[in-house]
């Protein structure tokens, strides 16, 4: 409740971009050897810029790039009990600096197409120039997206509505259906329950009863700015646009920190 309060002040007086710059800085020293090390054993290893690590992850390079790829087999290996990953188009919708996305043409199957679409320019940019076999496009922060009706077999938002007000939860929920195919698979993350340690009390009683909350320290889209999803209120949102619920995985806190819930979602269209 402390840590709520003083984010409010610091966001009051403007003080957390100051904040996040003394955090950034904390973590480049903090990380500097074993990123050192990291480069000397990696040298062909192409990583973004340090701020973008920092943004969309953590300023580690191997916790990055080494931690990206069990990451993406995790991802495969819940939506292969619903999907065959064979002559499928797969779309990383919010795919930051590519940490998940890169690995997926290593493991998958050469049918398979990859793509990637962001709303930070930036990060479209570094992907585009230095990712091989996926197509990045760019996208705002709220709809549509650069691609066709019924395009996609399967779209993953990792830490995505997460980040998002209650109004463009219902667009880009609708905007993913829109897109994906009859009988594809939508993998999101939310934060559940286990999150909930976070909530002023009066909040917990809106979270409890089906409404979303949102913290809005910094602008829409930005890591701190932060939704919390109660699992009543995102199976509402699924059923309201079709999607039926796979697999719904409450989230954990391991050693600590509060893991996001999994959901596993199979559109079905009218």
């Amino acid at each position: 409740m402390k840590k709520i309060a003083l984010k409010k002040v610091l966001s009051k007086f403007n003080l957390l971009p100051i904040i996040e710059q003394i955090n950034f800085r904390r973590q480049k020293w903090q990380n500097r050897r074993s990123n050192y090390e990291f480069k000397k054993k990696n040298p062909t290893v192409k990583l973004p810029p340090d701020f973008y690590l920092y943004e969309t992850f953590n300023l580690n390079y191997d916790k990055f790039y080494t931690n990206g790829k069990p990451t993406a087999t995790w991802l495969i290996n819940h939506i292969s009990e619903f999907k065959d990953f064979k002559n499928l188009s797969i779309l990383d919708w919010g795919c930051g600096t590519g940490r998940i996305l890169r690995h997926l043409p290593s493991i998958l199957d050469t049918s398979n197409s990859f793509y990637g679409s962001d709303y930070n320019k930036k990060y479209v940019k570094w992907c585009s120039e230095n990712l091989e076999g996926i197509q990045f496009k760019n996208n705002y922060l709220k709809p549509p997206l650069a691609f066709k009706d019924d395009s996609m077999d399967i779209i993953y938002g990792i830490s995505i509505f997460t980040h998002l007000s209650k109004e463009l939860h219902f667009s880009w929920i609708h905007e993913l259906t829109r897109v994906l195919k009859n009988g594809g698979i939508l993998f999101l993350t939310t934060h559940g329950d286990a999150h909930t340690f976070k909530l002023l009390q009066k909040e917990q009683v809106l979270y409890d009863s089906g409404n979303l909350i949102v913290h809005a320290y910094k602008k829409e889209g930005n890591r701190l700015y932060a939704s919390y999803q109660s699992p009543k209120f995102f199976r509402a949102l699924c059923s309201k646009n079709n999607l039926e619920v796979l697999k719904h995985i409450p989230g954990d806190n391991l050693n600590n920190k509060p893991q996001q819930d999994v959901w596993v979602l199979r559109l079905t269209k009218n």
